[in-house]
């Protein structure tokens, strides 16, 4: 009959249990696929974002930046090189220097400002004590003062927040010098864990940045944004007091940079490199550093971002002339309400319980009720549709069995038959012998 015979037969005996083999066979596959599934999603839940808004019973203060406009000393930078050094990214400061003489982080500290040059007055809740002050050295910015907070204020009002009075020096340029926004102040706002950077602060989401000019009184209002990121398997963050990635990037940019001439310029702190100490050295340092500072290529140097970061957003509530004879500038930072800081908050959106919870679904649906009905169902459409066909067959094979059958019947009769006359034959013989 053949092996395709045989499965026919199979089949065509019990449709049933066919029926019942292919659909558990296809509920298996489904609850493997879900199961693995659950699995993934236990191993890297997916991610989801949160948006709500939070009253503070206290205000945190953003760090704030000033850079003075323009940032070195005129008269410093002109007898260096007889008035043809504007700003030290010029090559024509550098081709006469005297590196044996005058170290260049003497140099660099003698023609930017001091502290006392750049303030005039300032102060959180109208008291400076209640702000901290440090200065870092830059090449483009040249030396900046940020003021970080103390204290975290309990109260809002522009009396309450930072009061600034910053002095310049006003002079008739005999330079060229290339002032693309005038003379005044760079004003960069930015969470108070951050380090200013003058080359990734350009392209950072969590600076805003304002410029204000000479003898101009501005008020600014703030808002506040507070990210908080979870860690992924394929995204790590930094949870480190006083991480900065800004600060990671620049140290990285830095390294690069100084490992391809071996030497440094002193507005790279914590690079293990000597100063440049020849013309040569010093121009492909700058040369390379300005390629950096103006291009818009990111570097990839693997700096972790911070697991939780506060954006500052900031509105110009007022802006107009500071009527005094002297060249200052005064600034107002402040919040305006009793903060309501939107938090944006990143959570796992799968734990635990949802895990056994899909598993104890997914085998529910394997072996619950809802299969067994759907087994029933696939039982009487195919009965319905194929009943006829199945019953014609059924009664074919039954004929032909009953065919087999009585042949078997008169195979065994005549068998019979030919057994009592042997018999009968013996019997006579032997009676004829008595």
């Amino acid at each position: 009959m053949g092996y395709w015979g045989e499965l026919k037969s199979w089949v065509l005996r019990d449709p049933a249990k066919l029926i019942r083999y292919l659909v558990l066979f296809v509920c298996s596959i489904v609850v493997i696929v879900q199961l693995y599934e659950c699995f993934s999603k236990l191993s890297d839940p997916p991610i989801s974002t949160h948006s709500y808004y939070n009253v503070n019973e206290t205000i945190e203060m953003p760090a704030i930046t000033i850079c003075r406009e323009p940032p070195y000393k005129e008269d410093t930078l002109t007898n260096l090189s007889n008035g043809g050094c504007p700003h030290p990214k010029y090559a024509t400061c550098w081709m006469n220097y005297p590196y044996d003489e005058l170290p260049l982080e003497e140099f660099f500290m003698n023609s930017t400002f001091e502290q006392d040059q750049t303030f005039y007055s300032y102060g959180l809740n109208g008291d400076p004590i209640n702000v901290d002050i440090d200065s870092s050295l830059h090449f483009y910015m040249g030396r900046c003062y940020t003021l970080r907070p103390k204290i975290a204020m309990k109260r809002v009002s522009k009396q309450v927040g930072y009061s600034i009075v910053l002095e310049h020096n006003l002079f008739q340029s005999l330079s060229d010098i290339d002032l693309i926004s005038g003379a005044g102040w760079h004003v960069f706002i930015h969470d108070k864990r951050e380090n200013f950077t003058e080359i990734n602060m350009k392209g950072s989401g969590r600076v805003e940045y304002v410029f204000v000019n000479i003898r101009e009184e501005i008020e600014v209002k703030l808002q506040s944004q507070i990210f908080s990121n979870v860690e992924k398997r394929d995204e790590a963050c930094s949870t480190q007091d006083g991480y900065s990635d800004l600060k990671c990037g620049e140290v990285c940019i830095w390294k690069d940079l100084t490992d391809e001439v071996n030497c440094s310029g002193p507005w790279m702190h914590d690079i293990d490199q000597e100063p440049c100490s020849n013309s040569d050295s010093m121009r492909t340092l700058i040369s390379d550093y300005r390629a950096v500072y103006e291009g818009d290529d990111d570097y990839n140097c693997n700096c972790l971002q911070p697991c939780e970061s506060r954006i500052y957003t900031t509105y110009i509530q007022s802006r107009k002339t500071f009527d005094q004879p002297e060249p200052r500038t005064l600034i107002y930072i402040y919040y305006t309400t009793k903060l309501i800081s939107q938090m944006i908050e990143e959570r796992p959106s799968y734990d635990t319980t949802q895990f056994i919870a899909d598993v104890g679904g997914s085998l529910g649906f394997l072996l619950g009720l809802s299969v067994l009905g759907l087994i029933g169902i696939l039982e009487h459409l195919t009965l319905f549709f194929c009943g006829d066909c199945i019953k014609r067959l059924q009664q074919k094979n039954e004929k032909r069995a009953q065919a087999e059958n009585s042949e078997d019947a008169h195979s065994q009769s005549s068998d019979e038959t030919l057994d009592v006359d042997s018999v009968y034959i013996v019997d006579k013989e032997t009676l004829n012998k008595y």
